[in-house]
C-alpha cells in the first residue's frame, strides 16, 4: 500500500512550494516592460545634441534599444493575452528572503543612481555591482572586488574612450 502524501514525512506536497501559472502576472509584467521601454525610448529620443550629425550619435543607441525593447515587450504583451500561461515549475514561489534580497537590490540601485553624480561612475559602479553580486550571493575576492573593478573599468571604456559618450 502506498502513503497518502500526508503521512509522508517532510513538507505537504499538496501545499504547492512551486509557483502557479497566473495570466494576470504575466500580462502585469508585460505591460510593465511595455511601460519602461516606452520611457526608454521616449527619453532616448529627447536627448539634447549639440551638433546633429548624420549617422551615429548619442542619440542613436537608446532610441534603438528602446524600440526593440518596445516591440519584444509588446510581442510578450500579445502573447500573455492571447495563449494560456506558462507553466512555471522550475520557479520557487516567493520567500520573505526572496523580499528582502529584492528590497536591498532596489536600494542599492537607488542609491547608485543618486550617488553616481556626486562620486562619479568609477567610484559609485564597482561598489554598486559588489553590492548586487553580494545580495545575490556572492562571495569571494573574484566575485566582489575583481568582477566589479573589471566590470566598471570595462564600461568606462567602452562608454567614455570608445564611444566619447561621458559617464
Amino acid at each position: 500500500m502506498t502513503p497518502s502524501p500526508s503521512t509522508l514525512p517532510g513538507p505537504d506536497p499538496t501545499l504547492g512550494s512551486k509557483a502557479q501559472p497566473s495570466r494576470w502576472l504575466e500580462i502585469a509584467v508585460a505591460v510593465t516592460a511595455v511601460a519602461l521601454t516606452s520611457t526608454v525610448l521616449v527619453l532616448g529620443r529627447n536627448i539634447e545634441l549639440r551638433v546633429e550629425v548624420p549617422g551615429m550619435n548619442p542619440r542613436s543607441w537608446p532610441t534603438f534599444l528602446g524600440g526593440l525593447g518596445l516591440g519584444l515587450s509588446l510581442i510578450l504583451l500579445i502573447t500573455a493575452i492571447v495563449k494560456s500561461p506558462q507553466p512555471r515549475d522550475d520557479v520557487e514561489a516567493t520567500t520573505r528572503s526572496g523580499w528582502f534580497k529584492l528590497l536591498l537590490t532596489v536600494a542599492a540601485t537607488i542609491a547608485f543612481v543618486v550617488t553616481w553624480p556626486l562620486l562619479g561612475f568609477l567610484v559609485t559602479a564597482p561598489v554598486f555591482i559588489a553590492a548586487a553580486t553580494a545580495i545575490a550571493g556572492g562571495r569571494g575576492i573574484r566575485q566582489l572586488l575583481i568582477y566589479p573593478v573589471m566590470v566598471a573599468g570595462l564600461i568606462y571604456a567602452l562608454f567614455n574612450l570608445l564611444l566619447r559618450v561621458p559617464l
